[in-house]
């Protein structure tokens, strides 16, 4: 049996060693600052047709596979926390949140831009990287979502000081997963004004940060947001407030030059 935290949610899972072992990789124990208000409850059992994954006593899914239970579970539980967010006003953005000093950034870029890479890299700085994958953003504030980092093949020359590292971690389907408190422990999860919201984008490997305009930041928070339960102007007004923070563009090249940029940005 494994117990998490998720947000503003308490998660229990039992059943199957080999499900809940697996489950486990995908689930880190970051500290957070808010009690919990809701709890989730899961159970899987293995059959001779594959396994049988509940929720809160009712049948959720007749997986044929290890894997096919676990992500079951893995969509389900996150799905419900994102839920409960939206409904108390979050908007859910998919960006690295990283604090420098008493400066808190949100990262974002279009997919496969670097985002985790640079994450990685000024994780093994020493800097207070929050999260990689997403965040919760409502009234100029933001709350990282934890998740393990998913590190893609070809990572490890970037960060080099990780690379021994990096090799030993579990693979889960095409990449491997590291939990931040393997590198930096411990994980607290700290919601705070946002202060700098940077867009990363992909050029000839000249690494450079300027200013952007708060048309062009919002433009890139409504596109790489995540709409649950939210209206068209609740999730326009929302991200509007966090775009009225400084925005700059990022331009990419070598991870350890762009963290130079960002420490100088924050000064």
């Amino acid at each position: 049996m494994i117990g998490i935290r998720l947000l503003w949610h308490t998660i229990s899972v039992e059943g199957d060693g080999d499900v809940v072992t697996s489950l486990a990789e995908l689930l880190p124990q970051a500290e957070h600052p808010m009690p919990p208000v809701r709890a989730m409850a899961y159970r899987v059992d293995a059959v001779e047709s594959g396994y049988l994954v509940r929720e809160e006593g009712d049948l959720l899914a007749h997986a044929p596979s290890v894997e096919a239970a676990r992500d079951e579970m893995y969509v389900r539980m996150h799905r419900r926390a994102f839920e409960f967010a939206s409904l108390a006003g979050w908007v859910r953005v998919h960006c690295v949140t990283v604090d420098i000093g008493r400066a808190r950034l949100l990262i974002a870029g279009s997919s496969g831009v670097g985002k985790t890479t640079l994450a990685l890299r000024m994780l093994a700085d020493g800097l207070d990287v929050q999260g990689d994958e997403s965040a919760l953003v409502r009234a100029g504030a933001s709350l990282a979502v934890p998740r393990p980092f998913q590190v893609k093949e070809g990572t490890r020359d970037l960060v080099p000081d990780l690379a021994d590292l990096l090799d030993r971690l579990p693979q889960v389907h095409d990449v491997r997963v590291l939990d931040p408190a393997t590198v930096r422990s411990p994980w607290r999860l700290v919601e705070a004004p946002i202060t700098h919201i940077v867009v990363l984008e992909r050029t000839n490997g000249t690494v450079s940060c300027e200013r952007a305009a708060a048309v062009d930041v919002l433009e890139v928070l409504v596109r790489d947001s995540f709409v649950v339960t939210e209206s068209k102007s609740a999730l326009i007004g929302t991200l509007s407030a966090a775009a009225r923070a400084g925005g700059y563009r990022l331009t990419t090249g070598d991870p350890g030059r762009m963290v130079e940029e960002l420490r100088r940005l924050v000064q």
